[in-house]
């Protein structure tokens, strides 16, 4: 027979250890409430102040419990504190190997116009704009059992006070990266980040990464100005790479290794990675990893395209947490 008492008692018990860990720079009350958020939104399932105050079960009214959790949320200001401590506490997980993997989102709030600092947004599932907020999440995977692990989440909107651009944005997040992760710890990013500010960052820190490019984007090929699609498509594939997609059909991927440079950064040797085998048109990825090793081309194509497990994180946060609902 299961003891749901003890059950309840070694989950208060495990919260509570995990809260002190992350929590070591935070005043008394400041760890109290946090301890309490957690507890309440494992519990509940849900980020909903009604909802967490329910399973705290505390000795006075629903209401007083409502309005104490609201007033300790807005009065918080040790979020940065907490997070470090939490990226502390989670170093054993990261190692030289990890990825890092950046990625930009939506929450659409379609029957909620009220809503504070509320703005446009393009809806990913559907592909209409609406209502609702930005979101910036930075994933890392750990190298043994590829575990995604987040390291930093920010939902933000255009029209906020004190917004100044969604590359500014980024920039924080890469800025965030640079103070608590190694350089050698590769970036990889889908083709919205194909952008010149991200590559200046990211060569002038020297930082390792992988950028999925757009078709449109030019490059220096042959001390030649070009397209990089018309670049890709004169290379047909020398390296092989087997691999299954979402669908569950094995596909036999042709990739190629090619040196390019950047208009942004002619002073700066890149490799540009083509695949084909995914979709209509190759897979593009410009990097900065350098080797004499033949695998080269294949590991960094793999690299990228483990960055779909990040995938089923946001999903499950989305539906086990109704992140949306708030």
């Amino acid at each position: 027979m299961i003891n749901y008492n003890t059950l309840t008692r070694n989950l208060k018990r495990g919260i509570l250890k995990f809260t002190e860990k992350i929590s070591k720079r935070l005043s008394r009350p400041d760890f109290k409430f946090t301890s309490q958020m957690i507890y309440g939104m494992l519990t509940s399932q849900s980020c909903h102040l009604s909802k967490i105050a329910r399973v705290l079960n505390e000795k006075i009214s629903l209401k007083k419990t409502i309005d104490r959790l609201s007033r300790n949320l807005s009065e918080f200001d040790a979020d940065e504190k907490l997070l470090e401590d939490y990226i502390e506490k989670n170093k054993n997980n990261f190692t030289e190997r990890t990825i890092l993997i950046i990625d930009g989102s939506d929450i659409t709030k379609p029957c909620s116009p009220k809503m504070e600092c509320i703005s446009r947004v393009r809806d990913g599932s559907t592909g209409k704009y609406g209502d609702g907020y930005h979101t910036l999440g930075v994933t890392a995977l750990t190298p043994e059992k590829k575990m995604p692990v987040g390291v930093y989440t920010r939902v933000y909107s255009t029209t906020e006070k004190g917004f100044v651009s969604e590359d500014d944005e980024v920039l924080k997040a890469l800025k965030f990266l640079g103070k608590h992760f190694k350089k050698s710890n590769i970036r990889a990013f889908d083709r919205g980040y194909d952008a010149n500010v991200y590559y200046e960052h990211l060569l002038k820190n020297k930082e390792k990464f992988i950028i999925r490019a757009k078709k449109n984007r030019d490059i220096i090929y042959k001390c030649e100005r070009t397209n990089i699609l018309t670049v890709a498509r004169k290379f047909k594939g020398k390296y092989i790479l087997k691999f299954m997609k979402k669908n569950g059909v094995k596909t036999n991927c042709k990739i190629s290794i090619i040196p390019i440079k950047l208009p942004c950064k002619p002073n700066d040797d890149l490799n540009l990675i083509v695949c084909y085998g995914l979709g209509k048109e190759p897979l593009m990825l410009i990097t900065n990893l350098k080797s004499n090793d033949d695998r080269l081309p294949v590991a960094v194509t793999k690299i990228y395209l483990m960055r779909w497990r990040i995938e089923e994180f946001y999903r499950f946060k989305k539906q086990q947490f109704g992140f949306e609902d708030f």
